[in-house]
């Protein structure tokens, strides 16, 4: 076996690729057991000559690796923490993913997800593959990024990704070329100026090409802002202004993205969805207080009522934009 480890003296931001290549079947399967996916490797069938080799190259949260074997294999994930996906640049791959069959072919690739079991049953003899590992915890949160969505855990990929059309074709020609120039050895893509972005290239075009729930919403996320879709929330809010209310929710009724939701209203109305449920909320909370009868009425009382759970925030709102503080307000309206 040789290998060829990264210069100890590089950047920690840079790309770094280590290249691989053994005769062994023995020192193959403890490669694959001591790497970042540990993994058990069985030879198949009778084959009497073995080679494994790989270059894997790593972009911060992603890593490419292009692997080859000469022989039949089958390689076991007892449980993956991250997604990869299979992109054969030749030959097939069968296998199996949290129990249903899945198939990678240079026209398919497979779509892996963390947790459960992965197992490719069979691994056809000189069939060559880039193995794209993108960390888990990056692709969620560059997703929560986009839709404006921090609640989402994980994204339930499906398992297939047709690479012969689309946003799919695009991306994994992306992939392949990235895959190309490192293995040139004048590039610019391995400097850590160039690295980080095109990592996040590589997660966003990702999360663009795969079928999941949220690619709809994330692929028209930059249409224009739309007025009608700030006339329909802002209806929504003035008739229930004591509904809890979310951003998601006025989205959907609106029947536009969050993201474009919320760009409209800052072309228009130059606050968020709910900076202006605040408003309305603290317009009605207002004239509550005015009316109200401070011998009986309470300004804690009336700011939950209103949904201002914390009072120190609801003085600061009101007094800024009322001029003067939600007791005062209380008050005046009992010396009349």
């Amino acid at each position: 076996m040789t290998a060829w480890p990264a210069d100890d003296g590089r950047h920690p931001s840079d790309s770094t690729s280590t290249w691989i290549r053994t005769t062994c079947v023995e020192q193959a399967a403890s490669l694959c057991s001591s790497s970042r996916c540990p993994h058990t490797l069985t030879m198949m069938g009778t084959a009497k000559e073995f080679l494994m080799a790989q270059r894997a190259t790593e972009f911060g949260p992603i890593t490419i690796n292009d692997v080859s074997y000469s022989a039949d294999i089958r390689l076991d994930f007892p449980e993956l923490r991250d997604y990869h996906v299979a992109l054969p640049i030749a030959g097939c791959l069968e296998g199996r993913h949290r129990g249903k069959p899945v198939t990678a072919t240079p026209e398919q690739a497979a779509v892996i997800r963390p947790e459960g079991e992965t197992v490719f049953t069979r691994w056809h003899a000189n069939s060559r593959l880039l193995a794209v590992r993108l960390d888990r915890a990056s692709v969620v949160e560059t997703l929560g990024r986009l839709l404006g969505r921090p609640d989402i855990a994980s994204v339930p990929f499906d398992a297939t990704m047709d690479t012969t059309t689309g946003l799919a074709r695009s991306w994994a020609r992306t992939v392949r070329t990235l895959n190309r120039q490192v293995g040139s050895q004048d590039n610019v893509i391995t400097h850590p100026l160039v690295a980080a972005p095109l990592a996040e290239t590589v997660i966003r075009g990702f999360l663009l090409a795969a079928n999941h729930r949220y690619q709809r919403v994330l692929t028209h996320q930059h249409e224009r802002p739309r007025h009608h879709a700030v006339r329909a929330a802002t209806e929504t809010i003035e008739a229930s202004p004591r509904s809890p209310l979310t951003t998601s929710m006025l989205a959907a009724k609106s029947h536009v993205s969050v993201r474009t939701l919320q760009l409209s209203f800052q072309r228009h109305l130059g606050v968020s969805p709910m900076g202006y449920l605040r408003m309305v909320r603290l317009r009605h909370a207002h004239a509550e207080l005015r009316d109200a009868d401070p011998y009986h009425a309470t300004v804690t009382s009336i700011a939950h009522s209103w949904g201002f759970s914390h009072l120190g925030r609801f003085a600061d709102f009101y007094a800024s934009t009322y001029g003067e503080s939600p007791s005062e307000t209380l008050r005046r309206n009992g010396g009349t």
